[in-house]
């Protein structure tokens, strides 16, 4: 009889216990922040150039450009060059990064440390023609940073 009692109370104990952690789960989940919906939009200009554009939760945020070779006469843009363009008060930068195969991601540009809307400066990487690269675009803050997938052309 005891041993009935003591296992009765244990159930006991252990349902509450599981009714108190789900009902704890639950405050937690009702009070967690939303995840972010980025889309991130792929543009190919010409042969070799690629614009990757961020939009955040329905919100045109900014975009990060590679371009190939040079044009323009009016406002002329450089060749090999990466700029980085954050349209969005959101106190978050915008980073073009390129990286070679086998290689690691490198920044090209960015505008951390700028009040939005703000485009950096076209930043060149005088780079061997017909050299193969990748490119993305990442939304930054602090330590964090997330990150379009990569796309590949050439310099």
């Amino acid at each position: 009889m005891k041993k009935q009692l003591k296992r009765q109370a244990l159930r006991s104990v252990a349902r509450g216990g599981l009714a108190v952690g789900a009902a704890f789960g639950m405050v937690l989940l009702a009070n967690a922040p939303a995840m972010a919906a980025d889309q991130w939009v792929y543009w190919t200009e010409g042969n070799d150039d690629i614009e990757i554009d961020l939009h955040r939760d329905g919100t045109f945020r900014g975009y990060g450009v590679f371009n190939a070779d040079p044009h323009g006469l009016v406002n002329p843009v450089p060749g090999d060059a990466f700029q980085a363009c954050d349209k969005y008060a959101d106190g978050k930068g915008i980073e073009v990064q390129r990286k070679f195969e086998g290689g690691s991601w490198q920044t090209m540009a960015t505008t951390r440390g700028m009040n939005a809307p703000h485009c950096s400066l076209w930043e060149t990487d005088n780079m061997p023609e017909e050299t193969f690269l990748g490119v993305r675009v990442c939304i930054v803050e602090g330590t964090h940073r997330t990150c379009s997938d990569d796309r590949w052309t050439w310099a």
